[in-house]
This record gives structure tokens, sequence and C-alpha cells, in this order.
């Protein structure tokens, strides 16, 4: 009985000591729970401050590239009106005078730009020259006019002296040179003879012969040369409008008359009007600018 006893006393004895290192204590360990918090902010999207921030934060790192011309080629056409008059060397005392004359005058043109300060345009234009012979004869004088082929072919180059709101394309003044290469063709020529009779107060009235003859020619080639200013706007990307006046000078003589004057058959000093286009010009130009080249104006804040 005795052995019994001691024997169960030993089982429980080591079932407790299994039971103690089996069992831990696991709290010690365990870590702190983890709280999240519900925090509720503004919408940004519904912020406008935030927007136009944001907005100005881009903008004020993003370069501000700009196109800018740098050559274009167009078409243009003029019109207007131009004055031009006659050199008249003797006139007899009056018996006969030259006068200016004032016609249309137009011009289609190919033009080429260079970076909205320099212009290069040729093509083809209408403008006689004109010679004008005014003979008085009572209330009803008698009037001869000639012109020659009317064509030339302008060489004219412009550089931008002055600008205008838009900087950065052709709107502004314009200082214009050039000349011509003019073929005066054949004229109309009506060559006029006249006869007539001037008195004398002495008595008996006697009563001297007059005659006029006249000779009008033209030569093959004569040239023109020019200087003006013009003002263009720019309408649109492709259209351009301008006004312009110019001044020119006849280089060489381009319609000729010749008048021998005679009293009583004796011939008397010649006379000459001479016509090579020196006169005035203004009008209005509209161009189609249908060529361009651009490149791209970097930055001025020097961000890449």
């Amino acid at each position: 009985m005795k052995h019994i006893s001691l024997l169960l006393f030993l089982l429980s004895l080591a079932s407790s000591v299994l039971a103690q290192e089996v069992v831990i204590d696991t709290n010690y360990y365990a870590p702190p729970p983890v709280v999240r918090k519900k925090v509720l902010t503004a919408d940004p999207d519904q912020n406008p401050d935030r927007r136009r921030s944001v907005n100005r934060q881009k903008t004020d790192y993003s370069p501000a590239y700009q196109l800018k011309e740098t050559q274009t080629w167009y078409v243009s056409l003029e019109g207007g009106f131009r004055t031009d008059g006659s050199l008249l060397n003797n006139s007899f005392d009056g018996l006969f005078s030259s006068s200016s004359t004032t016609k249309s005058a137009w011009s289609a043109l190919l033009g080429y730009t260079y970076r909205n300060s320099w212009t290069v345009e040729t093509g083809y234009t209408y403008a006689p020259i004109h010679l004008n012979i005014t003979i008085p004869n009572g209330s009803r004088p008698l009037i001869y006019n000639y012109q020659n082929s009317g064509y030339g072919i302008p060489l004219r180059i412009k550089r931008r002296i002055g600008s205008a709101s838009h900087a950065t394309n052709g709107t502004g003044f314009w200082l214009s040179a050039g000349a011509w290469l003019v073929p005066n063709g054949k004229v109309n020529t009506d060559d006029f003879r006249l006869v007539g009779y001037t008195y004398h107060n002495n008595r008996p009235r006697t009563a001297d012969t007059i005659r006029l003859d006249n000779t009008t020619t033209t030569k093959s080639i004569s040239g023109v040369a020019e200087l003006g200013i013009d003002y263009s706007v720019r309408l649109s990307s492709s259209i351009e409008f301008s006004t312009y006046v110019r001044k020119y000078w006849g280089l060489g003589e381009a319609i000729r008359s010749d008048i021998t004057y005679t009293v009583n058959s004796i011939v008397q000093p010649q006379s000459s009007i001479t016509a090579n286009g020196t006169g005035w010009g203004f009008g209005l130009s509209l161009r189609y600018i249908y060529g361009r080249q651009q490149e791209v104006k970097k930055p001025q804040n020097g961000h890449p």
C-alpha cells in the first residue's frame, strides 16, 4: 500500500512539472494593438486655391516655347495710280505745252521675306509711260497723247524700319528701293503736221505761214528707279494688306517727240519732248502667304 501511494505521488508531481513547461504566458510578448484613426481631409479638386497653386507650379517649370517666322513666300497683287510727265525744252513762246498724266497701274508679284526684316520681290507690272502734247486752239485745244507698251519687270528690296503692335510678323513700316526693266515696244504713233497763220498789226496787215511737224519714236529698252515706303498689316496668318507711296526716276528716254517749227519756210530751232517715267505712284497691295518656315524660340528664363 505504501508503494502504491508513493507511485501515485511521483506521477502527480511529474505531471505538474510538465504542465508548467507547456503553458506560456504570451500576453507579455504580444505587440500592442494597431489603432487606425479615421481622418477626413478636403477634396483638392473642390479647392480652387489649391488648383491654382498646382497650375502655377506646373507653369513655373514648363518652358514657354514660341514659334518664330524665319522665312515666308508670298504672291501679291497691287493696284493704284501713277503720275508721270514729260520734259519740254522749247515751247516756241507758248505755241504748245506738255502736261503730266495720271493713270491706273497694277502689278502681280512674287516675294520672299527673311526673318520679317528683309523682303525681295519681282514680277510683272503694267504702268505705261506717257507723253502729252497740247496745242492751244481757242476753246478746243488739240491734245496728242502717246504711251509705251506699259509693261515692266520690277526688282524690289524692302527693309522694315518700324513695327506696330505685332512685332513677330510683317506689320510695320518698310523702306523699299528697286529698279525696273522697261521694254517700251512700239508706240501707236500719230504724227501730225499743222499749218497756220500769224498776223502782224502793221498796215497793210501781213501774215506769216507757220508749220509744225512732229515725229514720235520710242526706245527699245529703258529703265525706272524707285524709292518708296510701305505700311503693312497682318490680317491673318496668311493674309497681309499694305499701302505704299513711291517716287520714280526714269533711266533713259522711253518716248521722244521731235517738233520742227518753220515760219515762211524758214526752219526755226527745233523742239523736243521726252518722257522717261519720272513721277509718283501710290496704291494698295494684298499678299497671300503660301509658304512659311518657322523655328522654336527658346524661353528667356533659361529653363530646359
